[in-house]
């Protein structure tokens, strides 16, 4: 996911990144993302929860996930993250067909981005 470039989130790309770094984002901004993206309330609904308004709710979600967004854009460990199960499931598709056939490259890729990702690490 090239967040820099993508100027909509899905619902499933903000969950992601909520996996990754919700524990970056101040405890106000995560309480109300949780009940938005992950309990599925309305705006109204949490602004009663929160006693606050509707558009006051709507504005912490949305600084909330542009937080994420810059996060994302600064680590990049959910495009890690989508490029290294990618490389995964298309060498579990060669070996479960028994096609061999460019395996050794797609090894030393996904070698490659292991080794990206713990570069980033140290």
């Amino acid at each position: 996911m090239d967040i820099k470039k993508q100027d909509y989130l899905s619902h499933t790309d903000i969950c992601l990144l909520m996996d990754f770094y919700t524990g970056l984002l101040t405890g106000r901004q995560r309480d109300l993302l949780t009940l938005y993206y992950s309990d599925d309330l309305s705006l109204s609904e949490i602004a009663e929860i929160d006693g606050t308004s509707r558009q006051a709710v709507h504005s912490v979600i949305r600084r909330g996930v542009e937080r994420l967004a810059e996060i994302e854009a600064s680590l990049a460990l959910v495009g890690q993250y989508r490029e290294l199960n990618s490389l995964l499931d298309e060498i579990k598709l060669k070996v479960k067909n028994n096609n061999y056939d460019n395996l050794e490259l797609l090894l030393e890729q996904l070698d490659r981005s292991l080794n990206r990702s713990q570069e980033g690490d140290s």
